[in-house]
């Protein structure tokens, strides 16, 4: 990796947004910091000293790289970086008909784990995420337990009863788990049939979430051609304007709070598949921002082969 790239991936680590490394580093703007870590950039040997104490690291780290698990080497530099906590609901109540195994989706097997340990395994390895919470699907809730054992999911802190859709099992979740957390604290939302979320796609969701207030993962269409053919007659898209909506998402809990509070308040039937929809539907403003491309959904068989692969 290059040194921006790894600057940028401690910099996640850290939980920093790029204004606030900019404002440590003595730099006007945040600007400087997007071109140093896309490269546009070079640092020089000097500042890249100064890199190294503001992100409490070493030169050599950010030259060379540095593991996951590098945790901040003094006290101090731990008490000017910690943040709010972040906590993860991941869905898995849905029990699809797709797949030709008579088995959910995200609990099939795929290189000797169920697709929602492979979900699981990307929060439990990153550094900034603090708890993990399974909404399950009912009669599955001691399996998932024996997963989280078996593969070392120590991060697994409740199992909650799905509901009826994507939204309902999200409030059953949220319920389950606000009085833990601060408003100002971050839940991330994330589907379990969703197994190549990766370490990069964290990071960048939380750091826009911390900008943000919230912030959804989509997949731009700009490589398709699309027509709206609902009229009768095909009218073309832009297709450099239309996204499609992926998981994860995620949102402070006290944005979380006032969604559910207002869709009570309006007598609003909980029908959606996502958060993101219900937002859209009470006027809420939603912050996209690009995922992989291959952060595919696992509902039929083909894409289990496809995920397979891609894993391999």
């Amino acid at each position: 990796m290059s040194v921006g790239s790894n600057i940028k991936k401690r910099r996640y680590e850290l939980r920093m947004s790029q204004q606030e490394l900019a404002d440590a580093m003595g730099y006007k703007t945040r600007s400087t910091i997007a071109k140093i870590e896309s490269g546009e950039n070079d640092v020089s040997q000097k500042k890249l000293q100064k890199f190294a104490e503001v992100l409490d690291t070493t030169v050599e780290s950010l030259i060379l790289g540095y593991t996951a698990s590098y945790q901040p080497a003094t006290a101090q530099a731990t008490a000017v970086f910690k943040k709010n906590k972040n906590a993860v609901i991941i869905l898995a109540g849905g029990k699809t008909g797709r797949n030709s195994r008579n088995i959910p989706n995200q609990f099939i097997d795929v290189h000797g784990k169920p697709i929602i340990v492979h979900c699981m395994d990307a929060y439990q390895s990153h550094p900034s995420i603090d708890d993990i919470y399974v909404v399950c699907l009912k009669g599955w809730e001691d399996i998932v337990s024996a997963y989280a054992k078996q593969f070392g999911i120590t991060k697994l802190k409740g199992l909650v009863p799905a509901g009826n859709c994507g939204v309902t099992s999200l409030k059953n979740g949220y319920t389950y788990i606000k009085d833990k957390y601060s408003p100002d604290d971050v839940v991330i939302i994330q589907e379990a049939t969703r197994p190549m979320v990766n370490t990069e796609t964290i990071s960048k969701l939380l750091l826009a979430c911390s900008e943000m207030g919230s912030a959804t993962i989509c997949h731009y269409m700009k490589d398709y051609v699309q027509f709206d053919v609902s009229g009768g007659y095909p009218e073309y898209l832009d297709r450099d304007k239309i996204v499609a909506v992926q998981s994860p998402e995620a949102h402070r809990f006290s944005l979380l709070d006032e969604v559910f509070k207002m869709a009570e308040s309006n007598d609003h039937n909980l029908a959606e598949s996502n958060c993101t929809m219900l937002m859209y539907n009470l006027g809420y403003d939603i912050n996209f921002i690009e995922g992989d491309i291959n952060n595919i959904k696992v509902e039929r068989e083909e894409d289990i082969i496809k995920f397979s692969a891609l894993r391999k």
